[in-house]
């Protein structure tokens, strides 16, 4: 859902785990939230300040990347 996300997440080498402890939440709280995109703006802005990136581009969804493409 969230391309960029997940590729910080990857190129990191970070688990679902150390995601979910970013945010303050339980593992299966922070799979739940990339499945169905309902991260609190709280949650965003603890993703953004970690990863050093911005919203727009953090949480750009396959939409938004295919708008940019076209």
């Amino acid at each position: 859902m969230y391309p960029n996300l997940l590729g910080q997440k990857a190129y990191h080498k970070l688990t679902d785990a150390d995601m979910a402890g970013i945010i303050g939440v339980t593992r299966t709280a922070y799979s739940s939230k990339v499945k169905t995109g309902r991260f609190t703006p709280g949650e965003c802005w603890k993703l953004c300040k970690f990863f050093g990136k911005s919203f727009e581009y953090l949480f750009a969804t396959d939409d938004d990347i295919g708008e940019k493409v076209s």
